[in-house]
């Protein structure tokens, strides 16, 4: 009788052992190198993904892309040094929404509502910075920073095909992971504009605004309306749609959350300024052995871009990753993750395809906040 218990517990404890590893082996890697073909959630580590030389020293990489996506958003990270030049020709789009986000360095952006009144605005924008560009408005911008990085989201996808025509070749970024070619001499990238070529562009939703001409009498980093603020008090966010904007690095609205540790939301959109689409950045203090983590499930399509700090990122049915600053995690609607702050002041920029996003649920529970830093005690209730 003894060897025979003996024997049952040796077998229903391999048989444990057996179950734990295969359930294990269940949890796949999430990291990619380039975005996939098809929907599934995957982080991408900084630098890495299919790049194209936009000049001969500016390089794109496609983080999120139309087949990634399922045609929801897609997103490329934009490096290079100062330039003399515009990295796009003044242009519009018909069916695309742009937003734009310095993630290092310098770039100055233009933007102009497509009407006869309209004020031409523009900003040296630094990191943090944000411009909205909704579709029919005018816009570009220019690196003017030796080390520049521009995040580019386009609601909804398939305008980041326009870099496979218009490209100097691929870059390769599987090998030292530099972020753009040290070429030193700044060189014009654009020859005529021809009819056949305008037409081309055209197809691929960029209709160049040949007549616009961009003001170069900037102070203090803006010129424009002189009633709007930069980097000198709040941005607050349009009330109508069609006017581009920009929001400077902590100055729109904040809201903190108190479940779970501490969270400051700062959105860039609402419901009046995007069509079904959102995108803000959120803080986050790091998670206390007492704290539980935060779960969710979002209807929609969700990305972030981290910023700062370390991210501990958790997928159903995927290993659990630790993201750094410039890696991108896609997140297909209906899964399940889990994610919380391995060091103090992690942050990151969110999108979401649709209002009921990750900063719907966060701003649900939250309080309107002053500042970008949260309370410096554990405890503090919203």
């Amino acid at each position: 009788m003894m060897g025979f218990t003996r024997f049952l517990i040796f077998a229903l404890a391999a048989a444990a052992t057996e179950s734990s590893c295969l359930s294990a082996s269940r949890n796949q890697s999430i990291i990619v190198h380039e975005a996939p073909q098809t929907v599934r959630p995957y982080v991408m580590p900084k630098y890495k993904g299919r790049a194209v030389l936009l000049s001969k020293t500016e390089v794109v990489r496609f983080a999120i892309t139309a087949n990634s996506s399922d045609g929801a958003f897609s997103m490329i990270q934009h490096n290079g040094k100062l330039s003399g030049y515009a990295a796009a020709r003044f242009h519009t789009h018909r069916n695309v929404h742009e937003h734009v986000y310095c993630a290092r360095g310098r770039v100055e952006l233009w933007g102009q509502k497509n009407t006869t009144d309209s004020i031409q605005e523009a900003r040296v924008a630094t990191l943090g910075d944000y411009g909205n560009f909704p579709i029919g408005s005018i816009h570009t911008f220019q690196l003017v920073d030796p080390d520049t990085q521009m995040t580019h989201i386009f609601h909804p996808a398939g305008f980041e095909h326009l870099f496979d025509f218009y490209s100097l070749g691929d870059f390769d970024s599987s090998a030292v992971g530099s972020p753009y070619v040290p070429h030193v001499e700044d060189e014009p990238r654009f020859g005529p504009l021809t009819p056949e070529l305008e037409a081309e562009l055209a197809s691929l939703d960029l209709y160049t605004s040949k007549q616009f001409v961009p003001r170069r009498d900037l102070i203090n980093g803006t010129a424009g309306d002189s009633r709007l603020n930069w980097h000198n008090g709040p941005n607050d966010l349009p009330t109508t749609y069609g006017e581009p904007y920009f929001v400077a690095k902590d100055h729109g609205k904040k809201f903190l959350n108190t479940e779970n540790g501490y969270k400051v939301i700062q959105p860039l959109t609402n419901e009046a300024t995007e069509k079904n689409f959102t995108i803000g950045t959120v803080i986050m203090s790091q998670k206390l052995n007492n704290e539980s983590l935060t779960v969710t499930t979002l209807p929609h399509h969700f990305a972030l871009q981290m910023e700062d700090g370390q991210l501990i990122l958790k997928v159903e049915g995927y290993e659990s990753t630790a993201m750094l600053h410039g890696d991108v995690a896609f997140i297909p609607a209906g899964t399940r993750f889990t994610y919380h702050a391995a060091v103090p002041f992690t942050k990151f920029l969110y999108m979401n395809n649709g209002y009921k996003g990750l900063d719907y649920q966060l701003l649900e529970n939250a309080v309107p906040w002053e500042l970008p830093a949260y309370p410096p005690y554990a405890g503090f209730k919203a």
